[in-house]
């Protein structure tokens, strides 16, 4: 009966035992498949709050260049189209006046209006390049703002490589204060050709005074 006993609480313990181990993996895959899944969550919050990099849109200068010349064609296009308009505008309204014959600014009143159509005409004339500048960054919108910087740009350097212009005179003429002219960059290094020799020349008119 002893023996028996003994027996009975020797398996008794080992079971005890077994039941422990069971429970004890149990738990730490439970705890292994709690951080498998928590570290996705984990790796997609810190992706989430990484800055994002954004690369800034640039333009070349012949591009910038072509742009420019295109600008300059509508602001000289729309020049003709605007001084008629004025024209005739100013030229119906008068005609839809009375006629009356006492002299304005002791002018007769025909010669008045004549002027006053004329005026209306180059006004127009004027405005045309506004109008054309205003159709070409319509018509090109999504390059405005690289056009806008690169003008900045281009007047900057214009500014930086220009010639001295206090003295400018007759016989030794500063060539294109602004740069107007320049249409292409290899117009842009002749100007800088033209603006290193308008110093030499000046240099040398000053010696001569």
């Amino acid at each position: 009966m002893a023996t028996s006993a003994l027996r009975m609480s020797f398996m008794t313990g080992r079971a005890a035992s077994r039941a422990c181990r069971i429970t004890n993996l149990t738990e730490n895959t439970s705890s292994r498949r709690l951080l498998t899944t928590s570290t996705p969550v984990k790796n997609a919050q810190t992706t989430s709050t990484r800055p994002q990099t954004t690369t800034e849109e640039t333009m070349d200068w012949n591009t910038y260049f072509a742009l420019r010349r295109t600008r300059r064609n509508y602001e000289r296009v729309f020049m003709v189209p605007c001084a008629l308009v004025a024209l005739v505008g100013a030229g119906y309204y008068f005609a839809q006046k009375d006629f009356d014959p006492t002299p304005i600014f002791g002018m007769d009143q025909v010669v008045v209006y004549g002027v006053g159509t004329i005026a209306a005409g180059v006004v127009g004339l004027a405005a045309g390049p506004v109008v054309g500048n205003m159709v070409f960054r319509a018509a090109n919108s999504k390059a405005k703002p690289l056009v806008d910087r690169m003008d900045n740009e281009f007047f900057k350097h214009i500014v930086k490589n220009r010639a001295d212009p206090s003295a400018n005179s007759v016989r030794n003429p500063i060539p294109d204060f602004y740069g107007e002219k320049i249409k292409s960059v290899s117009e842009y290094r002749a100007w800088l050709r033209k603006q290193r020799e308008y110093r030499r020349k000046s240099q040398f008119y000053v010696g001569m005074d």
